[in-house]
């Protein structure tokens, strides 16, 4: 019997309105440059929203902003750009801004963090967390400043140079099992290494590794789902107004709607079934998608945007990916929990936590995309890929409810 279906425990994831959308053609994806100009997330997955700009150009002193600013003299002379900064194909909603430069040592992404981010200490811990395992998985280590660190402070933000990693995010373009058991045993192999992996004092509270400890994204899962619950009925009144006169939307979000109403109870029961369970707890990733896993053929040759990475159970990342992976086929999550188990071991408490994550990712999957709409953050330019990605989750919130009885 899979893991994902039923109760494992019962018996017998900025306002964009007025900006113009730019095509870029890209090889992968990464997060949004914010300097002269502001890029901003649409959801759409080839599309860069610029303020002020014409679509198909970003306007020269863009361009120049970053060369002209003194921001790379924090750097080897190797790390200046030989050409124009190239802006992303795929904003995130995480506020981190990153372009993909030319230099003479290569192409690399510089990353700008965001205003109000991760503390400077996480971030230099996370730089040792991926120094330790990049010998054994495709990490992105932020190259050295002049001063021997990792991270430069420009104009009031953080600021990092990192190789720009090879690779596609096109798993669902061309998934076969030879292609998900490459994933899992990548995957494995960062566990494995982050393991060991020793955080200096005061970063214990990021990076830590113990054998016995609550799970720290049901607690955070618990408290999202009620506070969703808490504004519920405003979120969909403001998101119904957001997409007045789209097409195509109105039975969308009466289905999230309908659905999150309906499962939160579930959801959160399952939730607390598990909530004082100690789990083996250690640096995971816990943004590990398909879009952050980059191929060349059958290969995993990037591991990309670990800003979110901290100490959970693997479950967290094991049930991020696969549910980005594969969706609801039983089989294919079969296949890959049994491929991770091989390369790294995984307990029937653990494969049952994989469980209970996915389905509230999925619960809340929905929740977050209400919120996004209600709070302007989608624009019109998307709102047709946006539409498509919605009804995949609003695909999988149905398959939830029916496997747990609420719909």
């Amino acid at each position: 019997m899979s893991l994902l279906w039923g109760n494992p425990f019962q018996q017998g994831p900025a306002d964009v309105q007025g900006l113009t959308t730019v095509p870029i053609d890209t090889t992968s994806q990464l997060s949004c440059f914010t300097g002269a100009v502001r890029a901003v997330s649409t959801g759409c997955p080839s599309r860069l929203c610029v303020p002020g700009s014409q679509a198909g150009s970003i306007p020269p002193e863009t361009r120049s902003a970053m060369e002209d600013s003194g921001l790379f003299d924090f750097w080897d002379p190797s790390c200046r750009p030989l050409e124009p900064a190239v802006p992303p194909a795929e904003p995130g909603f995480s506020g981190a801004t990153v372009m993909r430069i030319t230099t003479a040592r290569g192409p690399l992404a510089v990353r700008g963090w965001p205003l109000d981010g991760l503390p400077r200490q996480r971030l230099e811990a996370l730089h040792r967390l991926l120094e330790h395992v990049a010998p054994t998985a495709p990490v992105a280590v932020p190259v050295t400043t002049g001063d021997g660190g990792r991270l430069a402070e420009w104009q009031g933000r953080l600021w990092q140079l990192e190789p720009w990693m090879p690779g596609t995010a096109d798993f669902r373009d061309d998934p076969s099992p030879t292609r998900l058991e490459e994933a899992m045993a990548t995957l494995a192999r960062f566990h494995r290494a982050a393991r060991g992996f020793v955080a200096d004092r005061g970063a214990e509270m990021w990076f830590a590794s113990s054998e016995s400890r609550r799970s720290p994204a049901v607690g955070e899962r618990l408290e999202q789902l009620a506070d969703y619950q808490r504004r519920w009925d405003r979120l969909v009144h403001r998101a119904r107004e957001a997409v007045s006169g789209w097409a195509d939307w109105t039975g969308l979000l009466v289905d999230v709607d309908r659905l999150f109403e309906r499962g939160a109870a579930a959801v959160a029961g399952q939730l607390q079934t598990v909530q004082s369970t100690g789990y083996r707890c250690q640096p995971c990733l816990r943004d590990i998608w398909h879009d952050h896993l980059l191929w060349t053929g059958d290969q995993v040759t990037g591991l990309i945007d670990p800003g979110s990475c901290r100490s959970d159970n693997v479950a967290i990342d094991l049930s991020r990916l696969l549910g980005s992976l594969v969706g609801d086929d039983t089989t294919d999550w079969d296949r890959g929990l049994a491929a991770y188990d091989r390369h790294a071991g995984l307990d029937l408490a653990e494969a049952g936590l994989v469980t209970v994550l996915d389905q509230s990712t999925v619960l809340l999957s929905g929740a977050v995309w209400m919120e996004r709409l209600a709070g302007g953050r989608v624009g019109v330019q998307s709102a047709a890929a946006v539409n498509r990605r919605l009804t995949g989750v609003v695909g999988r919130m149905r398959e939830l409810a029916e496997r747990l009885g609420f719909n």
